[in-house]
């Protein structure tokens, strides 16, 4: 059965027709399920499974979790809002520094966050304080990505100041690269972090239990056997999802790949010139592009646009047909090459990266089969 999202869920408000037609993300939790176990059974830590690739869907979830891991974790409150409640004790973890009004929400909602500010320390202390919860939180440390975190000196001082406040405790620290910059975390720059955890540690004279050594990109150096022994945790998404490797894109060995396919209706296939005719300026996304002229070509186009997915993460599923671009609700195709007619009316699958996944489930007008 198709589900189309709910206001809550994935958007603020559903425009009327978000529930009827349009693309179609198929999603296999089975398969989610087990590349979790092969993470789970490879590492000897604790696993987080990362959902935000799903806007934090509960059936995929729910595959994390019986998959073997201990923890789930999103960057934003809304999904984590989302996650399973029947039962299971496991913790949320919230990815995304919190806003300072977000301090509220993320101590009723989450159980650990990862901070790198202390005004904002000092806003959730409070707001602990107010609810009567001890919040967990752990310290990010920027290991050369540049995107969030303290620099690696930085993370003694900001953990004791952290430590010195009602209503919080630091549980530890986590590392991340790639996302950015692309950043690979090779040995030496996990060293350089544990370094900054074992300092850390002297300065509160204890040791901290979370030592969060990275997500799907690391995960190359645990099945070498070279990711740091203190190593407890491990953040994982996009190795879960799509049994890849960010790092290069490349499927990790054993892995499954295809537990998602997002697919669209053909609503137009003709002959057309493969170059546009007139001067040519900036398209509706303000960008210019160069087009090569192929002659005529079959060309098709598909429901499916930049406001539906990043469709130039898309892979098509059937030989020979080929992505030429994209304006917000259509995907134009050349299909001269295709594998059998492409007709008004056909469905066409691809299979998509993390970046095209992770729109696609948060779009309103991508509905969700369950397989």
């Amino acid at each position: 059965m198709i589900e189309r999202p709910d206001a809550d869920a994935r958007s603020d408000a559903n425009p009327p027709d978000a529930r009827s037609g349009g693309p179609v993300l198929t999603v296999r939790p089975a398969v989610v399920e087990r590349n979790a176990r092969r993470v789970a059974e490879r590492f000897d830590g604790d696993l987080v499974g990362v959902t935000k690739g799903l806007s934090g869907d509960p059936r995929v979830a729910r595959a994390m979790l019986d998959g073997g891991a201990a923890a789930l974790a999103d960057s934003r409150i809304t999904n984590l809002r989302r996650l399973p409640t029947d039962g299971d004790d496991y913790e949320r973890h919230l990815l995304r520094m919190p806003s300072p009004s977000e301090v509220d929400a993320v101590v009723q909602s989450a159980d650990v966050s990862m901070q790198t500010e202390p005004s904002i320390l000092r806003a959730t202390a409070a707001a602990a304080s107010r609810c009567g919860v001890e919040h967990r939180v752990l310290i990010a440390v920027d290991v050369g990505d540049r995107r969030e975190g303290v620099l690696p000196e930085d993370l003694p001082s900001i953990a004791a100041l952290a430590d010195d406040l009602g209503g919080i405790s630091v549980a530890g620290a986590a590392a991340h690269t790639g996302s950015l910059n692309g950043v690979v975390p090779t040995a030496d720059v996990i060293r350089r972090f544990v370094d900054a955890v074992e300092e850390a540690e002297a300065t509160l004279g204890r040791e901290l239990p979370i030592v969060s050594a990275g997500s799907s990109n690391a995960l190359s150096l645990c099945f070498a056997g070279e990711l740091h022994d203190r190593a407890t945790q491990l953040r994982i998404g996009e190795a879960i999802l799509l049994g890849t490797d960010p790092t290069s894109g490349d499927a990790l060995p054993e892995f499954e790949t295809d537990a998602f396919e997002l697919s669209a209706d053909v609503i137009e296939r003709k002959e057309k010139p493969s170059a546009p005719e007139g001067p040519t300026g900036r398209d509706a996304f303000g960008e210019s592009s160069t087009v090569e002229d192929r002659g005529v070509r079959d060309r098709a186009i598909v429901a499916l646009g930049r406001v539906d997915t990043a469709v130039d993460g898309l892979t098509p599923r059937r030989d020979g047909v080929e992505i030429v671009g994209a304006s917000s609700d259509h995907a134009v195709l050349d299909v001269t090459d295709a594998r059998g007619s492409v007709r008004p009316g056909d469905s066409l699958a691809f299979d998509p990266q993390y970046g095209a996944l992770a729109r696609a489930a948060a779009s309103p007008y991508v509905g969700i089969d369950y397989e």
